[in-house]
């Protein structure tokens, strides 16, 4: 029976292991706790949120060099599927194509691009 009782323990403890009982700091929560929630930005946090996107499109290639630095031309604060976002319309004259003169950068309540079109909708 003792022999047993020897061999459940030590498949147990090779099963599990040692490590799970010395988990490093790394592992800990740290100064945070347990919860993900995104906080809310504001017009001006989200406003620089879709101009650093439209820099990273013209870095991309996505967008001609013209858009660089394009000020935004007109802030709108929206629902879209029940959920508040803003729209962040940049004009760029330099545009040649006339449907693509205004982008339109789409930024939620927590700070997150939901989108980005020419069409605004």
């Amino acid at each position: 029976m003792r022999k047993i009782i020897i061999s459940v323990a030590m498949a147990t403890f090779l099963a599990l292991g040692i490590n799970p009982l010395y988990a490093g700091s790394g592992h800990s929560h740290g100064e945070h706790g347990h919860s993900h929630e995104y906080s809310k930005v504001g017009e001006a946090q989200a406003k620089q949120i879709a101009m650093k996107q439209l820099n990273g499109y013209v870095a991309l290639g996505k967008l001609d060099k013209s858009w660089k630095n394009i000020s935004v031309k007109n802030t709108n604060k929206q629902e879209f599927q029940g959920t508040p976002e803003w729209v962040f319309t940049f004009n760029n004259p330099n545009e040649p194509k006339a449907d693509q003169k205004n982008l339109y950068i789409f930024i939620n309540q927590y700070g997150q691009m939901t989108g980005a079109n020419f069409t605004g909708k």
